[in-house]
């Protein structure tokens, strides 16, 4: 099997890989999982089943190349959604901490956020 290295397919493994990931860690942190709703003023652990499930299988089938439409429209309902209800429920926070954008801290999130720049410029490039 001969695998397809264009940009596009690199950047659907890259976020299925990321999907599966978090899908992953919530399994094995299951209470911070919780903590996580709980802090978007949500209290179900029906929603943090649904989330795992939604990350591994959209995860894998993004991997994979399933369904890969319709698991993108879901990702993006998914996020976007979450997304207006984080600015919902601490928009000024979030504005007051909007520094923390332009400083690069040496921690988890800052690095993933810079590798995921690193990739986007790459993609880019290869794109011209």
């Amino acid at each position: 099997m001969r695998i397809n290295l264009k940009p596009n397919n690199l950047l659907r493994i890259f976020l299925g890989l990321i999907f599966t990931s978090a899908g992953i860690y919530r399994i094995f942190n299951w209470q911070t999982a919780i903590l996580e709703i709980s802090k978007l003023n949500l209290d179900s652990v029906y929603l943090a089943i649904f989330i795992i499930a939604l990350e591994l299988v959209g995860g894998l089938f993004l991997i994979f190349n399933v369904k890969t439409k319709k698991v993108l429209i879901g990702f993006i309902i998914f996020l976007a959604i979450t997304l207006i209800w984080a600015l919902i429920i601490s928009g000024k926070s979030l504005l007051g901490n909007i520094a923390e954008l332009f400083t690069f801290q040496l921690t988890p999130t800052d690095f993933f956020l810079h590798l995921t720049y690193l990739i986007i410029l790459l993609y880019l490039l290869i794109k011209k």
